[in-house]
């Protein structure tokens, strides 16, 4: 017997074996269970989103009706809101993907639905953890602001 050999199936024919597998029943089930929270959670998304969008155009329109005072103008605030309406689409429609492939998968119980699946829930981590460095840069950016503004503020003062 050559270790290094592909292995056999039943019948002696090459690759026999894996050619049947299937995703365990525990995988599939506790899939399953995660997939109306998946939904849920795409469908707030899209939600947030919308409402997001909302406020900015909103924030727009008032701008131009809002008196000009001391504080920022509403522009500054749709400026926010708009593009990180945006932002929310990409994650909501990754984890619609995702819950409509556990559905598929439930159905089939094919390894390839499993890898689809998985494939949708690797893509919105990633965007997660894209968004979350960028988060971070933009907060220590903030914080080194504010610190030279504190710094640098009180002397112009005096």
């Amino acid at each position: 017997m050559n270790p290094y050999s592909p292995p056999m199936g039943p019948a002696g024919s090459i690759g026999s074996s894996f050619s049947r597998a299937e995703p365990s029943e525990a995988s599939v089930e506790a899939l399953r269970q995660t997939k109306p929270w998946v939904q849920f959670l795409a469908v707030m998304a899209f939600l947030g989103s919308a409402f997001m969008l909302l406020g900015g155009v909103g924030s727009l329109l008032l701008s131009g009706m809002a008196p000009r005072g001391d504080g920022p103008p509403m522009a500054v605030l749709a400026a926010f809101y708009i593009p990180f309406a945006f932002l929310y689409v990409y994650p909501g429609y990754k984890l619609w993907q995702y819950a409509q492939s556990i559905g598929k998968l439930v159905a089939s119980r094919s390894m390839e639905d499993l890898e689809i699946a998985l494939g949708h829930q690797k893509s919105f981590w990633k965007f997660a953890g894209i968004v979350t460095i960028g988060m971070m840069v933009l907060y220590a950016l903030f914080i080194v602001g504010v610190v030279m503004a504190t710094a640098v503020g009180p002397s112009r003062m005096h």
